[in-house]
């Protein structure tokens, strides 16, 4: 029998035509966006690379989790050393892996969030938090959430938060939707910050007359990704935990996007100096392996046994990519290169932004940047068919843009690449959203 790296490079090779055909037709389909018609086939830091040779710049950090960027070094090579020590093992059992991933966490974690639970999926975690949040809060039954929110596609994330209508909300039922702080287009139809943030203290109102008791949680991104790259004025945060406590609340913050140096710092609750109660985490702490969990304050009741249990919950060879993730990032100032090439980005835009009346709003912070499109800068009048246009120009130039909500339905073009892009990289993102701007335009 051929050796295993001899028999994975000729199937890449040599991987016949039809059958390659035959996996696409029995594809169920349902992923996130469409299909791009050509093969990955290989990727470092961040550019990747098709079957053809085609080269491009990635500003979705595939879905936002490669952080630390493709195939670091330091992360491959500290996962194959896992492999020989073992790839799976039962969660009662203490692992190193484990428990100095623990230790690591809780120490970088903002504020008294000094304890952690593992999953592998983002949407898993925010069930978890959810279960916390139903377990120290009993005889509660009611969830708040933000319009254009998005924690998750379980049945019970995505009835909670979905950021447009799908047949799958009503399985949770206990929820109440709420008009986020978004200014831009603002739900109220007001100002900030001559608004004085009524949004928030519609909440209050919305709490006292629409709801038969307290609720359990708000639970909030602290910036919108998928529904739209939607930060909120800076004064929203320690408003919103102050609201959070008025009403005996818990505060979620799902951090899956924005968590691990996106916004410039490790987390969203260290930028806005707001510690939420439970903080969900996924995505970038992986270096591209499946890794999620939540932080959790001192003083909350935990789970009991079996209450958030999973096979392959505490998989060693993610938690050593974590780990290495980490170092990664400390020894090569990914914050510090996050911030830098987030102000050339939001700079250059915002020179755009006076040139081309279809660049109706520049949002940032660090690289989590929402550029909205719009017909009119009067009107906001969203081009959402110019768009999806966009993202397809993007590619044909070699650049990998995002594109905000699902089925066509979003008007943002994203720029979240990894922490590691260069300047030079950079300057090639810009060139192309400015040629692609003049075509959409």
């Amino acid at each position: 029998m051929a050796d295993a790296k001899s028999w994975l490079e000729r199937m890449y090779k040599e991987a016949p035509a039809a059958d390659l055909e035959a996996g696409r037709r029995a594809m169920m389909g349902g992923s996130v966006g469409t299909a791009v018609p050509k093969l990955y086939a290989r990727a470092l830091g961040a550019k990747f690379w098709t079957e053809d040779g085609a080269e491009y710049v990635d500003c979705t950090s595939q879905a936002w989790s490669l952080g630390v960027g493709a195939c670091h070094p330091f992360i491959m090579d500290a996962v194959r050393t896992q492999l020989d020590y073992f790839t799976h093992v039962r969660t009662n059992f203490d692992t190193v892996p484990k428990l100095l991933l623990s230790k690591r966490l809780t120490e970088i974690a903002p504020g008294d969030l000094n304890r952690v639970t593992y999953t592998l999926l983002g949407s898993v975690a925010v069930e978890g938090a959810m279960k916390l949040a139903i377990r120290n809060k009993p005889g509660r039954k009611y969830f708040l959430t933000f319009w254009d929110g998005y924690s998750g596609r379980s049945l019970a994330s995505m009835d909670l938060s979905y950021p447009h209508p799908t047949p799958f909300l009503h399985y949770v039922g206990n929820k109440l939707r709420l008009p986020q702080p978004y200014c831009y287009r603002c739900p109220y139809a007001m100002t900030y910050p001559a608004c004085k943030l009524y949004c928030v203290d519609m909440i209050g109102k919305f709490i006292e007359n629409s709801l038969d008791e307290k609720p359990m949680a708000l639970l909030m991104e602290p910036v919108q990704a998928s529904g739209g790259m939607i930060p909120f004025p800076d004064a929203a945060y320690p408003a919103l935990r102050a609201l959070c406590d008025r009403y005996d609340m818990l505060l979620i913050w799902d951090e899956i996007q924005t968590g691990f140096g996106r916004l410039g710092t490790m987390f969203a609750a260290d930028l806005y100096k707001t510690i939420p109660d439970i903080l969900i985490f996924g995505k970038a702490i992986g270096g591209g392996f499946p890794l999620a969990g939540s932080l959790q304050r001192d003083g909350l009741r935990g789970f009991e046994p079996g209450d958030h249990s999973f096979t392959f919950g505490h998989f060693p060879v993610s938690m050593v990519a974590g780990l290495a993730t980490l170092e990664v990032m400390e020894k090569e100032r990914h914050l510090e290169n996050c911030r830098k090439i987030g102000a050339y980005f939001t700079q250059r835009l915002r020179e755009l932004q006076r040139k081309y009346e279809i660049l109706g709003d520049v949002r940032g912070p660090g690289l989590m940047i929402g550029i909205e499109l719009v017909k009119s800068r009067a009107t906001k009048e969203p081009a959402r068919e110019e768009t999806a246009r966009f993202v397809e120009e993007g590619y044909k130039r070699g650049v990998l843009f995002g594109h905000s909500k699902y089925a066509g339905m979003g008007n943002v073009v994203k720029i979240k690449p990894p922490l590691v892009m260069s300047e030079a990289e950079a300057e090639r993102v810009m060139q192309v959203f400015e040629e692609v701007t003049k075509v959409v335009s």
